[in-house]
């Protein structure tokens, strides 16, 4: 990984994240983690052009920049995600089309969520859990149906994320919400997938959460947060109060009635 010092101009640095933009793996990123935390009215101008580029390599690196500019205080929010719907509306790359939406969901503006809806049915997975990654926060009603199909994605990070957005909207409600939650909480073969959907039950107050939750808790290993978390929901706990573990499984099987 090559050093980066943050005192290189823009367009050094932006030289170097293009190289890292290429690498096929979870290397960290330094120079383009740089641009983004500097944030200035230089890198977005410099990001804005790289959109426009005839390279799809180069479009995606702008709309990775775009998508966490500033970060972790965001610079410019609204001309990214202008310049990310656009890409959205246009591009042709998968890649870009990946870049942007994971920027759109990194930036959390949902005046975007119906461009992003087209999207839900992509048959690129990556594209599938962008989208529902781009959701949570939504409150826009015609991504109900979209998270509810994600829900059953074959593609297990798809599923997650849609089970996440869907489970913390607490705006949405109703029977077939809740069936979508408690089927994934119970058929679910990925341990994060059934923590968050008996997180979204909890949420909503829903009883049949608490024994699954136990058994969960009794039985879980690696995952325990995604379920800890889901106790705490039902039982009203604060996050940050310290429970042991025995004593969360007590109190959800004690309240049977």
């Amino acid at each position: 990984m090559r050093e980066v010092d943050d005192t290189w101009s823009t367009a050094a640095l932006i030289e170097v994240a293009f190289v890292e933009q290429q690498r096929d793996d979870d290397t960290l990123c330094p120079a383009t983690v740089a641009l983004q935390q500097r944030g200035s009215r230089e890198v977005l101008e410099a990001a804005l052009t790289l959109c426009r580029s005839l390279d799809s390599q180069w479009r995606s690196l702008g709309a990775c920049l775009l998508g966490q500019l500033g970060h972790p205080d965001p610079t410019y929010p609204e001309e990214c995600c202008d310049a990310l719907v656009g890409l959205l509306r246009r591009d042709a790359s998968t890649d870009v089309l990946i870049a942007a939406i994971y920027g759109l969901g990194h930036l959390g503006d949902h005046r975007c969520d119906a461009d992003l809806l087209a999207y839900g049915n992509h048959p690129e997975p990556a594209i599938r859990k962008g989208i529902a990654f781009a959701l949570v926060g939504t409150t826009f009603p015609a991504a109900v149906p979209v998270l509810l199909t994600l829900m059953n994605d074959p593609y297990v990070q798809a599923r997650d994320w849609a089970t996440t957005a869907l489970g913390a909207a607490t705006c949405f409600d109703g029977p077939e919400v809740r069936e979508a939650l408690l089927q994934r909480a119970e058929r679910d073969d990925d341990d994060i997938t059934r923590g968050e959907a008996l997180h979204g039950l909890a949420r909503r107050g829903d009883r049949r959460a608490r024994p699954l939750i136990a058994a969960e808790l009794t039985g879980a290993s690696g995952s325990l947060w995604a379920f800890e978390a889901a106790a705490r929901t039902c039982l009203g706990l604060d996050e940050a109060e310290p429970v042991k573990e025995e004593d969360l499984i007590a109190a959800l099987r004690a309240d049977r009635h």
